[in-house]
């Protein structure tokens, strides 16, 4: 007896062809690769984020520090009227002091005590506030890095009697 063979295509679609499988692979690399470049990104990010909160509290502390220290001096005055006279108190042998006649300010670039920061101090030479017997000067305090880019500034006014 012979049996008879159908001779209907067999369709059988379960299971994945190697195109699938190919495609799929190729489309989960390109997303995890796009995924991967965040990570140092953000580390980069994290860490420049921390340079500036550093340089902000540095700012913070050098403002106090330079109004704690000009308050106890008394030659302050005689810094005001004429500041690269001489050695003052209150200036460290290694900070450099210049004069800007324009805008009527000293300018101190010193280093930053505990840090790879620069900072420069400048005090404004005519009072914003005009009564007698105090006057207030203001002190801008600017950190830079080491290639002279500015990362945070702050100003405060310093009250000194005359």
């Amino acid at each position: 007896m012979k049996k008879q063979v159908n001779s209907k295509k067999l369709i059988n679609e379960n299971g994945l062809s190697l195109i699938e499988i190919l495609a799929s692979i190729v489309i989960l690399t390109i997303i995890l690769i796009s995924f991967m470049n965040f990570f140092p990104q953000m580390g980069q990010k994290n860490i420049q984020n921390e340079h500036k909160q550093t340089a902000i509290n540095i700012a913070k502390i050098e403002l106090d520090k330079w109004k704690s220290k000009i308050e106890e001096s008394r030659d302050f005055n005689s810094f005001i009227t004429n500041p690269l006279a001489g050695t003052y108190s209150f200036i460290d042998l290694d900070d450099y002091v210049s004069y800007n006649s324009s805008t009527k300010s000293i300018i101190i670039d010193t280093k930053s005590s505990n840090s790879a920061f620069n900072v420069s101090v400048v005090i404004n030479t005519q009072s914003d506030l005009d009564s007698i017997p105090k006057k207030a000067y203001q002190i801008q305090v600017q950190i830079y890095k080491a290639n002279n880019i500015l990362v945070s500034e702050t100003y405060g006014y310093l009250l000194y009697e005359r």
